[in-house]
């Protein structure tokens, strides 16, 4: 059984997809394999990934037929997995550490740990850098404020795949929020931990900060904190904090 299974997801994002594989190549720990699962992608993302599957036995390519949407693609790219942990990549971010698999699967293979991110390095669609943050990195840091937003980013983390497929996956009734709601449910079962320092590289760029998809995001992170309320504290204010948000996007916007 390979040790981790990097799951990345893509669609119409060739200008960015070669970054992503290549950070994904120049990582120390070597006992991976690259699940790529294109969503019916339109551009040239077909001829650059055939060009790294003739580099490395490794990676290895399905595309759907049809446009599943994000949730039932990262379902897909689950189950396609062999790994015993699941490292994910959206393809237009890249991993900013070269031992960022090594660091994560050491304390996941400890078995205290089901789920662990780091912190991140935000650029633009130029890959210039603009900020970079860490998130809290306790179990209990992460709890408190787990409701008031998601203290993962996505591309950081690296979970085990065994509870992750028991507890239901991504749950693809969500547009926006799919991986905030299985992190959620996976710290249900286990203790969480972010890595005090940079992993990955997180993309910023019109077709993730669009405000429908922030109203969308903002509608289903209701729906997943009321699912929560009773294993995470904070429940109420968190709630009317959302609620107040979104009011005001649908205000300004008048979505």
């Amino acid at each position: 059984m390979t040790k981790i299974s990097v799951n990345l997801i893509t669609y119409n994002r060739a200008n960015y997809l070669k970054l992503a594989i290549e950070s994904v190549l120049t990582q120390s720990f070597s006992d991976w394999e690259l699940i790529v699962v294109d969503d019916c992608s339109t551009d040239e993302t077909v001829e650059i990934v055939s060009e790294y599957l003739k580099k490395d036995v490794r990676i290895k390519y399905f595309k759907n037929n049809i446009n599943l949407g994000i949730a039932k693609t990262r379902n897909l790219a689950l189950q396609l997995s062999t790994g015993k942990c699941i490292a994910v990549l959206d393809s237009d971010d890249f991993w900013a550490d070269n031992d960022k698999l090594s660091k994560q699967f050491n304390l996941l293979n400890s078995g205290e740990h089901v789920l662990v991110g780091g912190g991140c390095q935000i650029v633009n669609e130029f890959g210039i850098k603009k900020n970079s943050y860490l998130n809290p990195q306790t179990d209990e840091k992460i709890r408190g404020m787990f409701l008031f937003k998601n203290p993962f980013v996505n591309s950081s983390v690296m979970f085990l795949k065994e509870p992750a497929i028991k507890y239901g996956g991504y749950d693809e009734s969500l547009r926006v929020g799919e991986d905030y709601d299985l992190f959620l449910r996976l710290g249900r079962f286990g203790k969480m931990i972010n890595i005090p320092s940079i992993l990955v590289n997180y993309r910023q760029h019109s077709q993730n900060v669009s405000w429908i998809k922030i109203v969308s995001a903002l509608e289903d992170n209701v729906i997943i904190i009321k699912r929560y309320k009773k294993d995470y504290p904070n429940y109420f204010f968190a709630l009317v904090r959302r609620l107040f948000r979104l009011f005001l996007v649908r205000l300004i916007f008048k979505k």
